[in-house]
């Protein structure tokens, strides 16, 4: 069996990866931003020793931590191993003489020149470890990202796994990224527990993308059971782990209403597109009317479709893989506001910092940041210890505590 594999999301967290914000963000301006999936420009001077912090966060909860930049330097210390791995990251393009392997990720050429004759982009979103590959029962399974910005990411984490002697013996699967009609990243792969993996189907993730992985799962795991959770295909809810983290053995946070009243938001996103009208100012939020029946769940085993739910969380009650009245609720619970919009509202800005995108260390302790006051007191408030960190500047990137870890070691729940 590999030595490296996650058989839940919540069991004790024993090795993760991840990766500081380095030079590359000095190379995403406020021009090609968009075209690198960024909505804003980090400080790197703070970003770092916030990431810092969360880093020693997990060494002092006895994860060992583990950095992608070190390990992409370990298997490039010699010329031809180094030649190797960026023919394999990089495909048709040829690096110039003198490339040192950190440039993979912060883009060549290092500094302007008028006509570069050689160029490649920077990775931004690579501190976003979760993403490139995500680790289920008993194997990692390499991600083939939906956004080309992405793709190199997936090739490059999969050159590291393959060739660093610390993964000797590790199941290292990149089938996926081989497949031209696939398209699946890891914020959208939960590993309930070792037989039941749910898999969001929306933005970032497709059809294609959720059975290649179930078909890998079923012939190759202890999986017998894939849970297709298919969420709204935006950029709000880009990723499963966006709006549904796993914080307790078979307890869930989320979004309040976006399961069992999506019309909630419909009606807010109905306002808000008004609002943008009287200022003449264009809308650029979910169409109103993508919310209905936005959202639905697929039962599949190796015998293929079982059954759908158009409730949700009654089908992962169902399964054994929540239990039913322990869900917590992003910005607290319903009866601290007014009105359900409100309500929705308050959850809405609180999941634009990621609130719902914590991090388990072990059962009922969590790590998120700082800034989500309401989200962090509804969890206490319901036992679960919340590890704070600072994040003013990590979240800039759309990302919380899960996005930034990829957990190559966690034990059953």
């Amino acid at each position: 069996m590999s030595s490296f594999g996650a058989w839940s999301e919540v069991g004790k967290l024993r090795v993760v990866l991840l990766h500081q914000p380095g030079i590359e963000h000095r190379r995403t301006l406020p021009w090609n931003k968009d075209a690198l999936l960024f909505d804003d420009i980090l400080d790197v001077e703070e970003a770092r020793p916030q990431h810092k912090q969360f880093s020693q966060t997990l060494s002092s909860h006895g994860v060992e931590v583990l950095f992608l930049a070190d390990l992409l330097k370990d298997i490039c210390r010699d010329s031809p191993a180094r030649r190797e791995v960026f023919r394999e990251v990089l495909g048709d393009i040829v690096p110039p003489d003198g490339v040192e392997p950190y440039d993979l990720i912060s883009g060549f050429p290092r500094t302007w020149q008028a006509e570069p004759p050689v160029e490649w982009e920077p990775l931004p979103n690579l501190y976003f470890m979760r993403d490139p590959a995500f680790a289920v029962p008993g194997a990692i399974v390499i991600s083939h990202p939906f956004w080309p910005a992405r793709r190199r990411e997936a090739r490059l984490v999969a050159a590291v796994l393959k060739r660093h002697p610390r993964f000797e013996g590790a199941v290292v699967y990149d089938g996926i990224l081989a497949d031209p009609a696939a398209r699946i990243e890891g914020g959208d792969v939960l590993v309930a527990d070792e037989q039941n993996v749910i898999i969001g189907v929306g933005e970032r993730t497709n059809d294609a993308g959720a059975a290649h992985l179930a078909r890998f799962l079923f012939e190759k795991t202890s999986v017998r059971r894939v849970l297709k959770l298919h969420i709204p295909a935006k950029r709000e809810f880009m990723h499963l782990d966006t709006i549904m983290t796993f914080v307790d053995r078979r307890r869930l946070l989320t979004m309040p209403y976006l399961w069992d009243r999506p019309e909630v938001y419909a009606r807010i996103a109905t306002r808000a597109k008004r609002q943008c009208e009287r200022l003449s100012f264009t809308y650029h939020g979910p169409d109103p009317e993508s919310f209905a029946k936005s959202t639905w769940l697929e039962v599949w085993t190796p015998e293929g479709l079982q059954k759908r739910y158009d409730d949700e969380m009654r089908g992962l009650e169902d399964y054994g893989v929540i239990d039913a009245g322990r869900t917590i609720t992003v910005a607290g619970s319903s009866d601290q506001f007014p009105t359900s919009e409100d309500h929705a509202v308050e959850a809405l800005r609180e999941q634009w910092n990621d609130a719902a995108n914590t991090l388990a260390v072990k059962p009922g302790q969590v790590v998120s940041y700082s800034s989500n006051d309401r989200t962090i007191r509804a969890l206490e408030n319901a036992g679960v210890e919340v590890l704070a960190i600072p994040g003013s500047e990590l979240v800039r990137g759309r990302g919380g505590a899960r996005c930034m870890s990829m957990p190559l070691l966690r034990d059953a729940s």
